[in-house]
C-alpha cells in the first residue's frame, strides 16, 4: 500500500504516457527501467513487496497503472493499448493527452 509521500496514482500514470508518446511498443521492462530513476519514489515504494518479494512496492504500482484488470488503469481509461504480453502502446486518446499538453489536472478531469 502506497503511503502519503508516495508518487500518486495519476502521476505515475502521466510519466508512463510521457514515455509512451513516441508510439512505440513498450514492455513493462522497458517502463521500469526509466521510470526507476524519473519519478521520486518514496521510501515505502523502495521496500519489497510482502506479496511479491522479488518485486519492489513501486514496480507493482506501475504494473497497476498498466493492468487491465484495474478500473482506474491506463487501460481501462482507453489511454493505452496491449500490444501483446506485457507490451503496450499509447491509442490516439492517449496521444492526445500527451501531445496537447494536457496537465495531470485535466487528466484527473476529463477521465473522471
Amino acid at each position: 500500500m502506497a503511503d502519503a509521500n508516495s508518487v500518486p496514482e495519476i502521476e505515475i500514470q502521466h510519466a508512463i504516457l510521457g514515455l509512451m508518446k513516441d508510439r512505440r511498443v513498450w514492455t513493462n521492462g522497458e517502463l521500469k527501467h526509466k521510470l526507476a530513476a524519473s519519478l521520486p519514489w518514496s521510501e515505502a515504494d523502495r521496500r519489497r513487496s510482502d506479496k511479491r518479494p522479488n518485486e519492489y512496492l513501486w514496480e507493482n504500482r506501475v504494473n497497476n497503472a498498466l493492468s487491465g484488470a484495474r478500473a482506474s488503469s491506463l487501460h481501462s481509461k482507453a489511454l493505452v493499448e496491449s500490444a501483446g504480453h506485457g507490451e503496450h502502446r499509447i491509442t490516439e486518446h492517449g496521444l492526445r493527452y500527451i501531445t496537447d499538453d494536457y496537465s495531470v489536472d485535466d487528466l484527473l478531469r476529463d477521465l473522471t
